[in-house]
């Protein structure tokens, strides 16, 4: 039987300008798939950063709203203890009013002063995440760090309760409870804003007048320096919820400046 043999196909190699177009348009494609996926990252991690400031500002008009309502708080609860220094200072005189000096510390020194409570949820999943490098802005970040790391640390380190305690340990020696046991009665019973009723004025009209366990001029001007620390330390307290209010409604704007926030 004869083989027949076929004549072998001629293989031509390519031209090697073909071989660097190929590989020219490989790296191309590689090239701009990294560049979309970097852009995709970016377009993320910028509108990850924007949630993020949106909910800082949630905290932020929490925290303002918070240090004015205290505020309003602190300054009427301190004309109460204007009232309750010069009523004291007649005491101290020998003018002994008992029936006032219940009132004014049964309602103004039991240590219901404005004490704020910040927000601070955003701020901290921001840190905790590692997600702050996401703020470009670096002077937002010294307003946040200052607002977040000194101001409000400032505030929490003036609340006023040494001279609170200090106030409540000298009075506890002046004034009998016995007097007010109906008030005691109540206590634990507040409305949805809690606050408790109580006929405060009653104590102003009480027969026969309550007696102060202590009466001395002595005794009664330690009372009164005492309070006076006390209304003092209140008094440093609103300075620094107005610290950082100030501070609050400025890093607001700039957020919002940054992040274009102003229409939602």
């Amino acid at each position: 039987m004869d083989v027949h043999h076929h004549p072998q196909l001629e293989h031509k190699s390519k031209p090697w300008k073909e071989y660097i177009l190929e590989g020219l348009m490989i790296f191309l494609a590689v090239f701009m798939g990294f560049i979309a996926e970097n852009i995709r990252e970016h377009i993320v991690e910028k509108n990850r950063a924007k949630e993020y400031m949106k909910e800082m500002v949630h905290n932020l008009e929490f925290d303002t709203l918070r240090c004015a309502l205290n505020t309003n708080t602190n300054v009427k609860l301190i004309l109460g203890l204007d009232s309750f220094r010069a009523e004291l200072k007649q005491a101290i005189t020998g003018n002994i009013n008992s029936n006032r000096l219940y009132y004014f510390s049964v309602r103004y020194g039991n240590g219901s002063f404005g004490h704020a409570a910040f927000n601070t949820s955003a701020i901290t999943e921001l840190k905790s995440s590692g997600s702050l490098r996401l703020i470009g802005n670096q002077k937002l970040i010294a307003d946040m760090a200052d607002y977040y790391d000194r101001r409000l640390f400032a505030a929490q380190s003036f609340l006023p309760l040494d001279q609170l305690k200090d106030l409540g340990n000298i009075s506890k020696g002046t004034f009998s409870w016995v007097y007010y046991d109906d008030l005691i009665d109540v206590a634990g019973k507040m409305n949805k804003n809690f606050t408790v009723h109580y006929d405060y004025e009653k104590l102003l009209v009480t027969k026969p007048s309550p007696k102060l366990l202590k009466t001395s001029p002595k005794d009664l001007t330690q009372l009164y320096n005492t309070l006076c620390n006390y209304e003092v330390g209140i008094k440093n307290y609103d300075f620094f919820l107005a610290y950082i209010k100030g501070a609050g409604v400025k890093l607001i704007g700039s957020i919002k400046d940054e992040y274009h926030l102003k229409d939602e």
